[in-house]
């Protein structure tokens, strides 16, 4: 397999999320996300670490969720793998099955989002919504560290969420 330069995967990351910023930004002109910045006097002393995950956090995430998984199953790539020439294939080279996208998208976007909302809501009851929410970042940045920076040192520039999945990076053909 022709496996994807480090970079190419690194530019279609940065494409993607320029695609998603503009879908995002899109949403909010029609009113359908507000960004809402929640100010620490805004908030109850004692606010319930669930009530404050904002209605646009929800929509962001799923919004991020969708583009991969749906156009990586349609079309075995995002649009940032397209621009770059790239794409997902399971090991025979082949287009993954949904299944297959669906774990490595749970495991690669998801994954973080879980780890900083657990925090976030476990830490939420000892600390400040602010301390708790810092934390839990910091704690979801790092995951998505260790998931992401293994194509750095993997020889076929695999993250562990393509390990997981079974899956590769490719130069499209």
């Amino acid at each position: 397999m022709d496996y994807a330069s480090r970079w190419a995967r690194f530019l279609a990351l940065v494409i993607d999320f320029i695609v998603l910023v503009i879908v995002w930004a899109i949403l909010a002109a029609v009113g359908i996300l507000d960004f809402q910045v929640f100010l620490e006097e805004d908030l109850p002393e004692t606010a319930d670490p669930l009530f404050t995950l904002s209605r646009d956090t929800i929509i962001m995430t799923a919004t991020q969720t969708l583009y991969y998984i749906g156009l990586t199953v349609a079309f075995g790539a995002t649009l940032g793998k397209m621009a770059l020439s790239i794409r997902v294939t399971d090991a025979d080279g082949g287009k993954p099955e949904a299944g297959t996208v669906v774990a490595r998208e749970v495991i690669g976007r998801a994954g973080y989002y879980i780890v900083q909302v657990v925090l976030f809501v476990v830490l939420g009851a000892a600390l400040s919504v602010w301390a708790a929410s810092f934390i839990a970042g910091l704690a979801a940045f790092l995951v998505f560290l260790i998931i992401f920076l293994r194509i750095l040192v993997d020889d076929r520039r695999q993250g562990w969420h393509d390990k997981i999945g079974k899956t590769f990076v490719v130069k499209a053909q």
